[in-house]
C-alpha cells in the first residue's frame, strides 16, 4: 500500500473541501436560474401561464420523492459512486431543457431528481469527509448554496440576452461537470469509501418511526411552509416586479439581493436557536420580516424602494425559516438515528407541500390577471407557518 505523505494528505483535504463546495453550489443554481428568464421560457415554448409554476414545483416533487431513496444507494454503491451519478444526472438535466417542450419537461425531471438525491448527500458528504469539522464545512456548502443561489438569480436574465436563455441554462451544466471531476479524483484517492460509508452509515440505523409522532408532523409542516413560501417568491418576485414597471434585468438583480442577503444567515442562525431554550422569539422574527417583506411588494409601484426593502426582508425571512427548519431536527432529537429519521420524513412531507405553492400562485394568478390575491396567499401561508412554528416550540423532543 502507498504510504500517505503530508502533501497527498493536504492534496486530499482540498479536493474534499472543493467538492463539497461544489455540491452546494449545485443544490439551487438550476432552479433559480429560472424565475428570471421564465417570461423567454413562455415565449419560446407557448406554455400556459398556470404551467409555468411546475418549472419550480417538479423539482420539489423530486425532492419528495426520491430523498429516502439516497441511503440504500450509498449503501449498495458508495457514497462518491452515487453523488457522481447524481452529478452527472443534473449535467444531463441542464443541457437538454432547452430544446422543445418535451425536453424541459425531461430535464426539469433530471434536474429535481439529482438535486433531490444531493440534498441529502451533502451532509452525509461533510460527516463522511470531515467528521471532526462538521459544522465548519456545513457551514461552507450552505455559503456555496446562497453564494450561487445569488449569482444565478441575479445574472441568468442579463446573460440570456447575451447568449440566448438556451445557451445560459446549458453553461450551468459546467458546474456538475467540474464537482464530477473533483468526486473522481477523490474517489481514486479514497478506494475504501463504499466499505467505511456503509459501517458508518449502520451507527446511524434505528428502528424508531417519525410517522406516528405529532411533533414530527409539526417539524415537516414547518419545513413544508416555510419551503413553499420560499419556491413560490423565489418563482413569481421577478413577475410580480416586472408588472409594477421594474425592468426584468433589474428584476433578476432583486431576486439575486434577496438571495445574497442571506449569505451571513447561514452561520448565525443556527448558533442563536441552538442557544434559546424556547424558538418562540425566533419564530415571531421571521413572521414579522415576512409580513413587512410581502406588505412592501404591494405599494413597490409608489416607490423603487419599496422593492428593495421588500427584497431585503424576503431574504432574510426565507432564509432564517430555512436555517431554523434544518436545526429544529437536531434540537427536537436526542440521537443521530432520530434525527435521520424525523429529517427523512419531514423533508419528504415538507417538500410535497412546497410543491403546491408554485402552482397554486400562477392558478390564482391566472384567474384575476393581478398580484394581489397571490400576495394574500403567501400572507396566508405566512400565518399558518408561525402557528406551527409555535406548536413545535411547545413540545422538547419528538421521541419522548
Amino acid at each position: 500500500m502507498r504510504q500517505e505523505t503530508p502533501q497527498s494528505r493536504t492534496e486530499k483535504v482540498w479536493l474534499a473541501a472543493l467538492l463539497i463546495f461544489l455540491v452546494g453550489a449545485n443544490l439551487r443554481t438550476a432552479i433559480t436560474a429560472v424565475p428570471p428568464i421564465l417570461s423567454n421560457i413562455q415565449s419560446s415554448f407557448r406554455m400556459p401561464e398556470w404551467f409555468l409554476g411546475s418549472l419550480t414545483t417538479i423539482p420539489l416533487i423530486c425532492f419528495a420523492l426520491l430523498s429516502p431513496t439516497v441511503t440504500y444507494l450509498i449503501k449498495r454503491f458508495g457514497i462518491l459512486t452515487v453523488t457522481v451519478a447524481d452529478l452527472l444526472l443534473l449535467t444531463i438535466g441542464n443541457f437538454v431543457r432547452v430544446y422543445s417542450f418535451p425536453s424541459l419537461l425531461i430535464g426539469t425531471i433530471c434536474v429535481g431528481s439529482g438535486i433531490a438525491m444531493l440534498n441529502v448527500l451533502a451532509p452525509t458528504l461533510v460527516s463522511y469527509l470531515f467528521p471532526m469539522k462538521i459544522g465548519t464545512y456545513t457551514g461552507m456548502y450552505v455559503f456555496a448554496i446562497s453564494l450561487s443561489s445569488s449569482i444565478s438569480a441575479g445574472f441568468s436574465s442579463v446573460i440570456s440576452q447575451w447568449i440566448t436563455w438556451q445557451r445560459m441554462m446549458q453553461l450551468i451544466s459546467i458546474i456538475p461537470v467540474i464537482a464530477i471531476i473533483f468526486a473522481l479524483l477523490l474517489q481514486r484517492e479514497r478506494p475504501d469509501q463504499r466499505r467505511s460509508k456503509t459501517d458508518a452509515q449502520k451507527k446511524l440505523t434505528t428502528e424508531v418511526s417519525a410517522w406516528k409522532r405529532p411533533l414530527a408532523w409539526a417539524l415537516g409542516g414547518f419545513m413544508g411552509i416555510q419551503s413553499l413560501l420560499f419556491y413560490s417568491i423565489l418563482t413569481w418576485l421577478p413577475p410580480i416586479l416586472m408588472a409594477s414597471g421594474i425592468k426584468q434585468n433589474t428584476a433578476g438583480y432583486l431576486l439575486g439581493l434577496l438571495q445574497l442577503v442571506a449569505l451571513p444567515i447561514a452561520f448565525v442562525v443556527p448558533r442563536i436557536i441552538s442557544s434559546l431554550t424556547k424558538q418562540a422569539p425566533m419564530i415571531w422574527t421571521i413572521t414579522g420580516l415576512f409580513i413587512v417583506g410581502l406588505a412592501s411588494l404591494f405599494v413597490i409601484h409608489i416607490s423603487f424602494w419599496f422593492a428593495i426593502l421588500a427584497c431585503v426582508s424576503l431574504g432574510f425571512s426565507t432564509n432564517m425559516a430555512f436555517s431554523v427548519a434544518m436545526t429544529l431536527f437536531s434540537l427536537k432529537t436526542r440521537t443521530p438515528g432520530e434525527t435521520a429519521s424525523v429529517s427523512g420524513m419531514g423533508q419528504s412531507f415538507g417538500y410535497i407541500l412546497a410543491a403546491t405553492g408554485p402552482m397554486i400562485c400562477g392558478w390564482l394568478h391566472g384567474l384575476t390577471t393581478n398580484w394581489v390575491i397571490v400576495l394574500l396567499f403567501l400572507l396566508a401561508a405566512t400565518l399558518v407557518m408561525t402557528f406551527v412554528g409555535l406548536l413545535v416550540d411547545k413540545e422538547d423532543y419528538v421521541f419522548e
